[in-house]
């Protein structure tokens, strides 16, 4: 099991994810912007997540020239994001449906020089996060980079925004609905960052994906390949050297 994060990993952790209820709070940053841009780097870690995956299993070809891995690599990119926007519709719905509600337009985002340069910067990012999980999938497995775990803590970090959409609890809070997203999110992002097993854990579906407790025992072997189970039996002992 990985180590318990220091105190000053937690305080580093609690600062970096504080900043933007702060700048709402005190640099007049706009909270239905912040909450957008949680989704959108959300979507983005996804689709880089997806496109390293088919990227390992659907290799570009070598003999084939430039132009064809070219084509290859901007297929998976494309089909990545495709994905990425599937998987936007029904997890990002609920949260702009409620931000029409609190009277914010798509159009009034857009407007928003700080929107726009958040989401550039987000796009940069997110490229070079890609280029890295290209680089790592070289050398690694995606079982060995946690791909499915990294997926889970991303996911499960939106879908509790979603759990307070669908209480309602948050339409009583009126124009400062997007605030409360951002707080919430921020809680999240705090408590999966500190403590990610008990975070999965804690989640529908994400205790799979967390590490096993102290004393649990071993995972199951995977089933014998190659021979029936019943073949062993049958084997005469070995003679001891």
């Amino acid at each position: 099991m990985p180590a318990p994060a220091s105190p000053l990993d937690v305080a580093n952790t609690i600062v970096r994810n504080l900043v933007p209820v702060c700048g709402i709070l005190f640099m007049g940053w706009s909270a239905p912007t912040v909450l957008v841009l949680y989704f959108a780097d959300t979507m983005l870690a996804i689709a880089v997540m997806f496109a390293g995956l088919m990227r390992y299993f659907m290799p570009p070809p070598k003999d084939d020239g430039w132009a064809a891995r070219v084509n290859s690599e901007v297929g998976c990119v494309a089909l990545a994001l495709f994905l990425a926007a599937f998987f936007a519709v029904p997890m990002g719905m609920p949260v702009f449906i409620l931000l029409a509600a609190t009277g914010v337009s798509m159009r009034e985002l857009v407007s928003d020089p700080s929107f726009r340069v958040g989401l550039v910067l987000q796009a940069i990012a997110a490229f070079w996060s890609c280029a890295g999980l290209y680089l790592a999938l070289r050398t690694q497995t995606p079982e060995q980079l946690r791909l499915k775990r990294r997926f889970a803590l991303v996911f499960l970090r939106w879908i509790a925004v979603l759990a307070a959409t669908y209480t309602g609890i948050v339409f009583l809070f009126g124009r400062f609905a997007p605030f409360v997203f951002v707080a919430i999110y921020v809680g999240v992002s705090i408590f999966a960052d500190i403590a990610p097993d008990k975070f999965l854990r804690a989640m529908p579906g994400g205790a799979e994906d967390a590490d096993p407790l102290p004393g649990a025992p071993p995972p199951p072997r995977p089933p014998l390949t190659g021979r029936k189970r019943g073949d062993l039996a049958r084997e005469p002992p070995r003679k001891p050297s």
